[in-house]
């Protein structure tokens, strides 16, 4: 299966507009020109696995939701931690940190 990424594209635009944040945030997050992730998400360029994990990481979406696996922005926001695995709000919060912490250490080798 490919990936449709034009549905990739609109998912990272839908996801970053729940966020409330700009494509100018969302960009600086992922260490990407803003005009790259324009570029994204209007599906005229591909980005790499790499790029898609730091900005589905930096929406805390799914890639699943983010390559369309996953059918709608509500389910790829309620696979939390918390439903998962019974944990409090705080503990989440923490193992949220943890993965941000981790991601540009995993990247290095994606």
């Amino acid at each position: 299966m490919d990936i449709d990424f034009t549905l990739t594209g609109q998912r990272i635009r839908e996801a970053r507009q729940y966020r409330g944040w700009t494509a100018d945030v969302l960009a600086e997050k992922v260490a990407l020109a803003t005009e790259s992730l324009r570029h994204i998400e209007n599906a005229s360029s591909k980005p790499s696995l790499q790029t898609l994990f730091r900005i589905a990481t930096e929406l805390d979406v799914s890639l699943d939701y983010i390559t369309g696996r996953t059918p709608d922005l509500t389910s790829a926001f309620t696979d939390s931690y918390s439903k998962n695995f019974g944990l409090s709000e705080q503990q989440e919060r923490m193992i949220q940190d943890v993965i941000k912490s981790i991601v540009p250490v995993v990247a290095k080798y994606l």
